[in-house]
């Protein structure tokens, strides 16, 4: 019961609040989104995986409210996100929206296995999960792939990268493939740039003084079962989804 009221409190406050800027943000044009469906962001029973590059702190706080109004109303609407434990989740300031989130602590497999079987038992209810299997920013990675000319690469090294230019992720993590293949959940891959100039990875006060006049782009794809995939086959398929959406003509104006 406590659980409930909490949940109810955050929805009913952070969830309203949030929605009405990102929204806000939508029809003003600052966020841009091609493809969404509300059909598209239903669970089902084994739930929802929304699964994203990484560019920015900016894309875990938007993609949330892409389920407003409905988690107003039914709890099975309610998006958890996955942040970093020590960076973010054990911060004071993070306290309204812990409730939302599965923790992660990167860098000790351990509790990466935990947090893992956190968001299996999740799924099992039907929840939905908004997941970037980059294991962190993009920026922070060495190890890349990248769409150019319409053609799916994996450079030698970063140094074959334009990064003004190229679309590129890092390369996911395997633990997306463990937790698809185990929870069986559909997975919907979005594509999203632009969130860096909103909360640029360099600014120190990026969390709570947002450049909300940058625009973002979020290109929605189609919800697949992948779950019967080979796990090698299943990472190299969600990260070719992912730059396939961030080589349409819209994304590539």
């Amino acid at each position: 019961m406590k659980e409930r009221i909490a949940l109810a409190a955050t929805v009913w406050t952070m969830g309203l609040f949030g929605a009405i800027l990102i929204w806000l943000l939508v029809l003003t044009r600052r966020i841009k989104i091609k493809g969404y469906d509300k059909g598209k962001l239903e669970p089902g029973d084994a739930g929802l995986i929304l699964v994203h590059n990484h560019p920015s702190l900016w894309e875990p706080l938007v993609f949330p409210f892409f389920f407003f109004p409905r988690y107003m109303f039914s709890y099975r609407y309610i998006p958890y996100s996955t942040p970093d434990k020590e960076n973010y989740y054990d911060k004071w300031w993070f306290f309204p929206i812990r409730m939302v989130c599965i923790p992660v602590k990167r860098g000790s497999p351990r509790e990466e296995v935990v947090a893992l079987r956190d968001m299996r038992a999740r799924l099992a209810q039907g929840k939905i999960l908004v997941l970037a299997p980059e294991g962190g920013r993009t920026f922070k990675g060495t190890d890349f792939k990248i769409i150019r000319d319409g053609k799916i690469e994996v450079p030698a090294s970063s140094e074959d990268i334009d990064f003004s230019d190229d679309k590129y992720v890092r390369r996911f993590k395997p633990g997306i493939a463990w937790l698809i293949t185990k929870s069986k959940a559909r997975i919907l891959p979005i594509w999203t740039e632009g969130g860096d100039g909103v909360l640029p990875n360099s600014y120190s006060f990026r969390l709570f003084f947002p450049r909300l006049w940058r625009q973002t782009v979020v290109n929605i794809g189609e919800p697949v079962d992948v779950w019967k995939m080979p796990r090698d086959e299943l990472t190299v398929f969600l990260e070719d989804s992912i730059l396939g959406l961030a080589d349409e003509p819209e994304c590539r104006a």
